[in-house]
């Protein structure tokens, strides 16, 4: 893993076990009850949470063998969980109904982010959908700029055009910019895709 990003995020999960508490919303994702899902970059687990309320089979995954950890402590055999890189994953063709992604490929460098979307592509069935949630340019930790590394690790920021951009040839449903003010009057910039493969 480029510069001991792994060993960043291990200490990450490793160190605040409890980062990230409570359901993700997940109602922009269209996903039924029922579905089959990917958990792509699931760290500790708060979207397999609301995935698993919304009655979902879910698998989990993330490079950071501390969060898989947490998962699997967390969820027990309620879900599917391994440790692995998604650039590579060690999962059949056509597999899920949809993958999320919900803040996962901006911590993967721009060089490969298409081998994570191809990834995504191989797993998904072929009416599947991939639902994307990346950090926004704009976003106040951006500080103006497109990509920066915190803590020794990666973060980049898409605009709306870099994100089309990157996706290519995915039949792009939906994409919206969300802005939100924090308690301390910052502004938090996400944007959210639903995609599919159908052209």
């Amino acid at each position: 893993m480029e510069n001991g990003l792994k060993e960043k995020w291990d200490s990450l999960y490793s160190g605040q076990s409890r980062l990230w508490r409570g359901n993700a919303d997940l109602s922009w994702t269209g996903i039924p009850k029922g579905s089959k899902v990917l958990d792509a970059g699931c760290g500790n687990g708060k979207c397999t949470d609301s995935l698993l309320s919304m009655g979902c089979s879910v698998t989990g995954v993330d490079f950071s063998e501390s969060a898989i950890r947490s998962c699997i402590s967390r969820f027990g055999d309620k879900a599917v969980f391994m440790a692995c890189d998604v650039r590579s994953l060690p999962l059949a063709d056509g597999a899920f109904d949809f993958v999320l992604s919900q803040h996962c490929i901006e911590h993967i460098p721009a060089d490969s982010e298409h081998l994570a979307l191809s990834e995504f592509k191989r797993v998904l069935k072929p009416d599947g959908r991939l639902c994307l949630q990346v950090f926004a340019t704009g976003d106040f930790r951006s500080e103006g700029k497109t990509e920066d590394v915190r803590n020794g690790i990666l973060y980049r920021y898409h605009s709306e055009e870099s994100l089309r951009e990157a996706l290519g040839d995915w039949r792009i449903i939906s994409l919206e910019r969300v802005s939100e003010t924090t308690r301390f009057g910052e502004r938090r910039e996400r944007i959210r895709c639903v995609a599919s493969l159908n052209q």
